[in-house]
């Protein structure tokens, strides 16, 4: 029995000094090689050190989590990891790992984009954040798909000769002072198929949704919707709205479309640009424009695929922002005179 027991703490010790061997020099004197690859991790905001464990792990940036977390409570930094996206080797010591993790702030820009904002508005604020990023630069990236092959499981249903409208997801980004063009685009497009998937909206290979519609459709619907009114309510019944009018053929008559063209921000549109000939133009070609004129939040996203049901055909919004509606074209007339005049 002391033979057993001498042996067990005999390995225990070997262990405990394996353990210990390998924690110093994962910690202190790990080392990428030279041509190692470069891999972009994004840590999202409130995210644990045990999350964030798991991320560098599922990305090949640490080969263990145990010792990963033991090293951030042995340094005291498991409140001073921060969120934003890091550009990290596989095979760093702990110890630069937590030094990147911890100096977000420094090396990186805070970017906010609003739901609705267009690629164009995008384009301005990115170029007003990094001054190594021009608009020329932006479209160049943007206006087309072609560049970003590893997120074509998303991309894939954009008709030819269309940009990324609609694609790029609105929220507040860390990226780093360097950052080019198309890493701030493609960070967008993950950050879409990340909250699809948060929100249980499962993209099929095929792209067409359970709704019957394309996922571009959605898309398309869904930046027409964000660009008309602001609440949840008001979108859930304003898609419905807008699907009614596709199914019995009836023109969307978004007075948003029509601003797309004529990069104006009108509440209502003029009898002569409602004339203009554009596709974009919903009061003068029945169906969906060719694509996105903005980019929707979620709240949009989820209105076109979860509507709500009623017999209205008509709305309107008054300039306190509250939105009328209506079931006939006499009522919707009389609001206007009633709300608008």
């Amino acid at each position: 029995m002391l033979r057993i027991i001498g042996l067990i703490l005999g390995i225990g010790i070997l262990v405990g000094i394996a353990l210990s061997g390998s924690f110093v020099w994962d910690s202190y004197f790990l080392s990428p090689d030279r041509d190692a690859t470069e891999i972009k991790v994004e840590i999202p905001e409130g995210s644990s050190v045990d999350a964030i464990s798991k991320l560098l792990k599922k990305n090949k940036i640490i080969s263990s989590r145990f010792l990963f977390k033991t090293y951030t409570k042995f340094a005291n930094a498991q409140s001073s990891l921060q969120a934003g996206v890091f550009v990290l080797k596989p095979q760093m010591s702990f110890k630069k790992i937590v030094a990147s993790l911890t100096n977000a702030q420094a090396q990186e820009i805070q970017l906010t984009i609003p739901e609705g904002f267009s690629l164009q508005q995008i384009g301005q604020e990115v170029e007003k954040n990094f001054s190594q990023i021009s608009v020329a630069d932006w479209d160049s990236v943007t206006n087309s798909a072609n560049d970003f092959t590893e997120q074509q499981d998303i991309l894939s249903g954009i008709p030819s000769g269309q940009g990324l409208e609609g694609y790029l997801f609105p929220d507040t980004y860390r990226f780093r002072k360097d950052a080019d063009a198309k890493t701030i685009a493609e960070t967008m497009i993950i950050t879409l198929k990340r909250r699809l998937a948060e929100n249980n909206i499962i993209v099929p290979d095929h792209l067409v949704m359970q709704n019957g519609m394309t996922f571009h459709q959605v898309l398309t619907l869904a930046s027409i919707v964000e660009r008309e009114v602001r609440s949840k309510e008001d979108m859930a019944h304003v898609a419905g709205i807008f699907l009614t009018r596709l199914k019995i053929g009836m023109a969307l008559q978004a007075d948003s479309t029509v601003n797309f063209v004529t990069g104006k921000q009108d509440s209502s549109v003029s009898i002569t640009d409602s004339k203009i000939d554009s596709p974009y133009n919903t009061y003068k070609f029945l169906g969906l424009p060719p694509g996105p004129i903005s980019n929707p939040g979620m709240n949009a996203i989820q209105a076109v695929l979860n509507p709500s049901a009623s017999n209205d055909l008509y709305f309107l919004t008054t300039p306190a922002g509250q939105v009328i509606y209506s079931k006939t074209f006499d009522d919707h007339i009389a609001n206007k005179y009633k709300y608008l005049k």
